[in-house]
C-alpha cells in the first residue's frame, strides 16, 4: 500500500525530509496571523479541473501574506492542521514559496519560476489555483507560474485561509476545461510577416545572398551592446499567435531575437495549437536548452530536448547534451525553418540540428517562448514574397505602383 502511494504522489518521499520553520518563516508566520483576511470553505469535491480564484489588492507597505490550502476548517487558528499547499507572497524578496505541513512539520520549500515576480505593493493581483490529478498549477494575473506536485491527497482539502498584508479579498472557486484564464494583457500577440531572405528561408541546396548572414551579425553586434540591455523588451512567457489566413510552410522561417541572462537556468519555446497550458496542448516542435552548472561543466554546455505532443504522448523526444552558441549573457538570433519534411534550427547562422514533422506544420497557430532571457523580437520570414498570401499581394500591388510611375 506504501508502495502505491509513493507512485500516486511522487513528493510523497518528501515526508521524510519534514523539519521546523526556518527563522523567516516563523517571523512571517506571526506577523500574518495578525492580519486574517479571509476563510473560505470548500463545499465542491476535490478533483482535476477545480480551480480557485483569489482577487485583491496588496496593502501600501505590504511584505507578505499567506494562502493555505487546508485540511480542517473552522478552527480560527488551525496550528496542527495540514496544509496540502501553502503559497507565499514574499515581496521584499520577490518571490512566492510553495510547501505543505503534516502533522505540524514542513517539507522542503520550493521557491524557483521560469516567471519574474507579479505582485507590486499598492496594486491589486489576481491568482488562480487549478486542481490536476499530478500537481497543482498556479497562474499570478493571467500568466502561470509554477506546478507544484502533490504531496499529500488533494481530496483531503476543505478550506483555505488568507492572511497577510492584503485586502478585499475575494475568493471563489469553479470547473474549469483549460487554464490559465487570460486576462488581457495576457492574450498572445499577432506575429509579424514580413519578407527576409536568409540561410532559413531558402531552399537547402541553394545558397543565401550573403548580406542575409551580415543582417543576423549585424544583429548580434546591436544587441550585444551595453546599453541595449536597456531597451524595451517583449514580456514573457511570450504568446505569439500567426496573422490571420497565414501559416508555417515550406520557405517560411520564425525568427527570435534575443539576450540569455546571465545566470539562466532554461529557456523553451514550442510551436503548438492553443494558448492553454491544462490540457496539454498539441505541441509540433518543442525545443528546451537547460543550462549545466556543475564544476566541471563548460560554459555553454547545456542539456538540449527536442520533442512533439501528439495524440496525447510526447513522440520523437531527443534529450542530449549540446555546446551551442546560447550562452549566459550572449545575444542570439534563432531561426526555426520550415523544411520540406522538417524543422531545421539555427542559433546564430549555424545549423544545429534538424526535427522531422510529426504533423503538419500548417496546423500551428501559437509560438509560446518561455526563459531566462530578454527577449526583443520574434518576427516570420518569407523568402518569396509572390506567394498567396497578404504580404505576396501588399508587395504585387507596391511593385504595380513603381513600375507605372
Amino acid at each position: 500500500m506504501g508502495g502505491q502511494a509513493m507512485s500516486v504522489y511522487p513528493r510523497a518521499t518528501y515526508v521524510v525530509m519534514r523539519r521546523e520553520m526556518d527563522a523567516i518563516t516563523k517571523f512571517y508566520e506571526k506577523r500574518s496571523t495578525a492580519h486574517r483576511r479571509k476563510l473560505y470553505r470548500v463545499t465542491e469535491t476535490p478533483q482535476p479541473g477545480l480551480c480557485f480564484v483569489f482577487h485583491g489588492m496588496c496593502l501600501p507597505g505590504c511584505e507578505h501574506f499567506l494562502i493555505d490550502f487546508m485540511t480542517e476548517a473552522g478552527a480560527e487558528l488551525c496550528d496542527n492542521c495540514n496544509v496540502v499547499l501553502r503559497i507565499g507572497a514574499r515581496l521584499p524578496q520577490n518571490y512566492l514559496t510553495r510547501n505543505s505541513r503534516l502533522k505540524g512539520l514542513w517539507g522542503p520549500m520550493e521557491r524557483s519560476s521560469n516567471l519574474s515576480f507579479q505582485l507590486t505593493r499598492g496594486k491589486s493581483f489576481w491568482m488562480q489555483i487549478l486542481i490536476t490529478e499530478e500537481c497543482f498549477l498556479i497562474s499570478v494575473n493571467g500568466y502561470h507560474f509554477a506546478p507544484y506536485i502533490h504531496r499529500m491527497p488533494y481530496k483531503w482539502l476543505e478550506a483555505v485561509d488568507v492572511r497577510g498584508d492584503v485586502t478585499d479579498i475575494a475568493v471563489d472557486s469553479f470547473f474549469v476545461s483549460e487554464y490559465p484564464v487570460r486576462l488581457t494583457h495576457s492574450l498572445p500577440v499577432v506575429i509579424p510577416l514580413q519578407f527576409e531572405q536568409n540561410v532559413a528561408t531558402v531552399a537547402p541546396d541553394v545558397t543565401p545572398d550573403p548580406r542575409a548572414e551580415w543582417r543576423v551579425l549585424s544583429s548580434l553586434m546591436m544587441m550585444s551592446s551595453p546599453g541595449y540591455v536597456f531597451q524595451p523588451s517583449l514580456a514573457l512567457p511570450f504568446y505569439g499567435t500567426l496573422p490571420e489566413k497565414e501559416h508555417l510552410t515550406e520557405g517560411r522561417a520564425l525568427r527570435i531575437e534575443g539576450r540569455m541572462r546571465l545566470m539562466p537556468q532554461s529557456f523553451s519555446f514550442a510551436l503548438q495549437i492553443g494558448q492553454e497550458i491544462w490540457p496539454q496542448p498539441t505541441v509540433s516542435f518543442y525545443f528546451s536548452q537547460c543550462f549545466l552548472r556543475g564544476k566541471r561543466d563548460k560554459v555553454g554546455n547545456a542539456i538540449v530536448t527536442r520533442s512533439a505532443y501528439v495524440k496525447g504522448e510526447w513522440v520523437n523526444t531527443h534529450v542530449s547534451r549540446l555546446s551551442t552558441s546560447l550562452r549566459p549573457g550572449s545575444a542570439f538570433v534563432i531561426l526555426i525553418a520550415c523544411r520540406k519534411q522538417y524543422y531545421e534550427l539555427f542559433v546564430n547562422n549555424k545549423s544545429l540540428f534538424q526535427f522531422k514533422y510529426q504533423m503538419r506544420p500548417d496546423r500551428v497557430d501559437i509560438v509560446n517562448i518561455r526563459g531566462d532571457i530578454k527577449l526583443w523580437e520574434v518576427v516570420i520570414e518569407t523568402s518569396n514574397p509572390h506567394n498567396n498570401s497578404l504580404m505576396g499581394r501588399a508587395f504585387a500591388t507596391w511593385k504595380k505602383t513603381k513600375l507605372n510611375m
